[in-house]
């Protein structure tokens, strides 16, 4: 037995018309319905929707964090034992605030969702399935990062005990040290995550280019990719990327860096592990490998955006007295969310 982490994108839109015949998979075909109106999600919304997006932070009594939510647990419903044991995590910046909404969220503990299998079935329709949650909670996303890493054998060293991680995410970078009695507090930070990239990009190439109205996360994925099309035009945005993830780096995740750590602190330290999906800009990890070379060795963990998510596995499998079949980590991410359980070999 293993765990297998699956994730779809942090987006959805209002569905209207017919969605027949337009996904593979459940995975890649969501299309669900809250409040009496039909969404579709991650990658049928990204690729069949107009305008796909989602609030970047969502509070969890927002429509946006419901969606996401009973969504991810739809991909659970065939593969995971239940009741569920589930953990949840928040960014640091927004954990004090909403975990106590959240608990209580989590603690209806029975959730119906309505989805219509239409989209990836030819003889599908409407369905409707009922899920009950049977211990939760909700942790800290850079303590699932920690987790992660000691747990999910993610790194070179096979016991690491004390470390920094940085956890690039799109709505927050986050960071802190680690060591083997736990999170030192007052290493630990939340600042602007790659959004601030993509909106400074975007403003740059609206001085040259008709972007068409696109939306930050559209602009996100074309980022990603080093190209985009604009008004039948093929642009090469590498450069551009370059130039402001190093302004990035340099303007706020450096000075966060430099305020939280001291020299004693790198001393104590064997690594920086570098987790989330903005690691996938490779001149964000050069820029790290520059400031600390010849002191402290950065490594990118392995599988960097499933991190968190294998953190919560583990740590809800420790509610639910060990067992694996029924365990779920959720991470609900402002680009990704990724739901991590166990799989029959």
């Amino acid at each position: 037995m293993s765990t297998v982490s699956v994730s779809f994108p942090s987006v959805f839109e209002a569905a209207y018309g017919n969605s027949e015949n337009t996904a593979a998979s459940l995975l890649t075909g969501l299309k669900i319905k809250v409040d009496n109106q039909w969404y579709l999600v991650g990658d049928l919304a990204r690729k069949n929707g107009v305008n796909a997006q989602r609030v970047v932070n969502a509070s969890p009594d927002q429509i946006d964090f419901e969606i996401l939510f009973k969504s991810a647990l739809l991909n659970c419903v065939d593969t995971v034992d239940k009741p569920f044991n589930i953990t949840l995590g928040l960014p640091y910046s927004t954990y004090n605030a909403y975990r106590q909404p959240l608990l209580r969220m989590l603690e209806q503990r029975y959730f119906t969702v309505e989805y219509n299998s239409e989209t990836y079935k030819s003889d599908g329709g409407v369905r409707s399935v009922n899920l009950e949650l049977n211990n939760f909670d909700v942790i800290p996303e850079i303590v699932g990062a920690v987790i992660g890493i000691k747990r999910g054998n993610l790194v070179t060293d096979s016991n690491p005990r004390n470390f920094i991680v940085i956890s690039l995410g799109y709505g927050t970078c986050e960071g802190g040290m680690a060591t083997e009695e736990g999170l030192v507090q007052r290493s630990c930070f939340s600042v602007h995550g790659i959004r601030y990239v993509v909106n400074n990009v975007q403003r740059e190439l609206n001085k040259l280019h008709y972007l068409d109205m696109k939306n930050e996360f559209q602009l996100n994925d074309s980022l990603t990719k080093g190209v985009m099309i604009a008004n039948r035009k093929r642009i090469d945005i590498r450069d551009i990327r370059r130039e402001v993830i190093s302004q990035y780096y340099r303007q706020v995740i450096s000075p966060s860096l430099r305020a939280h750590f001291s020299d004693q602190d790198f001393e104590r330290c064997s690594a920086i592990y570098l987790v989330g999906g903005g690691v996938l800009y490779s001149e964000l990890k050069e820029q790290f490998e520059e400031e600390f070379t010849g002191f402290l060795p950065v490594e990118v963990v392995e599988n960097p955006q499933t991190v968190a998510s294998v953190g919560y596995y583990h740590h809800a499998m420790s509610l639910g007295g060990g067992t694996k079949a029924n365990s779920i980590g959720l991470d609900i991410g402002n680009s990704s969310t990724i739901v991590t359980y166990r799989k029959n070999a």
